[in-house]
């Protein structure tokens, strides 16, 4: 009788390399992914020009060069106008904003101490004399009014921090820019022949297996990162007729922020709404707080209206799921782990329908990816 099982060993083995693996892959794309984005995006861009690169060659008989030029023309200039016309907008009312938000802090911090100084609040002073020392509460209330001075004026600088890096950013965003750009010309242009030169060198069974997984994270993230976008939109869009009806100075600059805000989920149009509300009713503008404390519930019913027709079932994500790796991504990442939750998530569940994880259990049992073939019959 054997001392070991051979066939366990060779078990753990396998498993033991398939671990090494997996997390090997995990941490290649994790410290590689800082130098291989600009061609992920161009591979991105290149795929979504597909059709429009085919239909040149096609119907207007252009080369494979050409249409693919004008296809990078057409799409780099619509990005270029559309971000042109945004930008300007937005800084330009940006400014205004900021310099908005100085005068208001400034107001509120010389109304404390007007109010601090004023008799009614000294009549108070000597009535709550008996329990508090009026120097101990007055001490207090002074790093009360500097404590919000201070905040105040640190989010205005933080603001306009993000405002100067964002500016100096620019030079080399123009460079990755490029890269992407000649990236995608080359890979779009060689299309077709890279995806001969993939289906030689990947067996047929495995294709088909890549081929689910490919299927399935395009239509769920694209699906998703589409519906996201079209709701976010029509929050955006909702916010800014609010806030016209309302009189709000700078409506479009301040609901285009509330739709990038809506784009982070968990968090979305109450983190602007809500605080501007509290301190409209401080500052005793009881129309425009009232109005925002009404405009947000007319923004969530206008989307959770939308959902069901612009995500549809056909993403496939368990909401129980979708919400447990949203949090998982916020707890241990941030911000940033809540996309990557999502995208884990979708990843997860193209794998489990390609049934990646069954040819893999079955690779550490068997050493075999595919099934083993019936005895032919004697």
């Amino acid at each position: 009788m054997p001392l070991f099982n051979v066939t366990l060993v060779h078990r753990i083995f396998r498993g033991i390399w398939v671990t090494i693996v997996t997390l090997g892959a995990i941490l290649l794309f994790y410290y590689g992914f800082r130098i291989i984005y600009p061609f992920l995006i161009a591979w991105l861009l290149a795929y979504m020009m597909n059709p429009l690169v085919r239909f040149l060659e096609q119907k207007w008989r252009f080369p494979r060069w050409t249409a693919v030029a004008s296809s990078i023309l057409l799409f780099g200039s619509i990005i270029t106008f559309a971000i042109f016309v945004f930008t300007t907008k937005i800084v330009s009312e940006s400014w205004h904003i900021v310099g908005l938000v100085q005068e208001q802090i400034a107001e509120w911090r010389n109304w404390l101490n007007d109010y601090y100084h004023s008799a009614e609040f000294q009549a108070i002073l000597s009535d709550l004399n008996e329990t508090l020392t009026a120097i101990d509460l007055q001490s207090s209330l002074s790093k009360y009014t500097s404590t919000i001075a201070t905040t105040g004026s640190a989010l205005v600088a933080y603001l306009f921090n993000f405002i100067k890096a964002s500016v100096l950013f620019l030079p080399k965003l123009a460079v990755i820019t490029v890269i992407i750009m000649v990236a995608t010309y080359l890979i779009s242009k060689q299309w077709n022949s890279l995806a001969t030169a993939s289906k030689q060198m990947v067996p047929e069974r495995v294709r088909a297996s890549i081929g689910v997984v490919i299927g399935d994270l395009q239509h769920a993230i694209f699906g998703y990162v589409k519906g996201h976008i079209i709701l976010s939109s029509i929050t955006a869009l909702v916010f800014f007729v609010g806030l016209l009806v309302l009189g709000v100075e700078y409506a479009f600059t301040i609901a285009i922020i509330g739709g990038i805000v809506d784009l982070i989920p968990l968090i979305g149009i109450p983190a602007i709404v809500v605080p501007w509300a509290v301190f409209s009713f401080i500052e005793g503008n009881l129309f425009l707080g009232t109005g925002l404390l009404v405009l947000w519930p007319v923004i969530l019913v206008t989307r959770h209206a939308f959902e069901p027709k612009v995500y549809g079932s056909s993403i496939g994500l368990n909401p129980l799921m979708l919400l447990i790796f949203l949090f998982a991504g916020l707890h241990l990442l941030g911000v940033i782990g809540i996309f990557v939750g999502i995208i884990a998530l979708v990843v997860l569940t193209a794998l489990q329908r390609a049934h990646v994880f069954r040819d893999v259990w079955r690779y550490i049992m068997t050493g075999s990816f595919f099934p083993m073939a019936p005895p032919a019959p004697k």
